[in-house]
């Protein structure tokens, strides 16, 4: 079974992000991984329009997964 994935909020042609709190880049369906470990970004770089900008995974989880239970998220908080 596929797990649930959702745009990211202003990224949307760009990024998903899983119930479990991975990146994919959605133009070649990957995931984004930090040392082999796809939940290792504390940190995550997103790009659009040649411009790059920071965010805190978590909190990109908790905006597009306000209804999940924190212990779902498997990464670095």
């Amino acid at each position: 079974m596929e797990e649930e994935r959702r745009s990211i909020k202003g990224y949307e042609e760009l990024y998903d992000i899983t119930r479990s709190g991975r990146i994919i880049i959605k133009r070649n369906n990957r995931v984004r991984h930090r040392e082999g470990n796809e939940y290792g970004y504390v940190n995550v770089h997103l790009h659009k329009n040649g411009t790059r900008k920071l965010y805190k995974t978590f909190e990109l989880w908790k905006e597009a997964f306000p209804d999940a239970d924190i212990s779902e998220y498997k990464g670095m908080k």
